[in-house]
């Protein structure tokens, strides 16, 4: 049996999924995977930055420069 989500557009607490039955639970969690999938593909400041900043970074590498 497939289930279909019940309220893909809502907000669900984890609490709220585990009481779920498993399928249902997956059925919401990939419906949600998509909508952000979708959301990260058309927004690029989602994507769009950088990991670290200078200040973010600390101590000595190997592979730092010599100065």
């Amino acid at each position: 049996m497939i289930y279909k989500p019940t309220a893909v557009d809502g907000t669900w607490t984890a609490k709220e999924l585990r009481k779920l039955p498993s399928q249902e639970r997956d059925a919401i969690l990939a419906a949600a995977a998509l909508v952000a999938e979708d959301r990260y593909r058309r927004d690029s400041q989602l994507t769009d930055f950088e990991a670290f900043g200078k200040e973010d970074l600390h101590g000595e590498s190997t592979a730092a420069p010599a100065g």
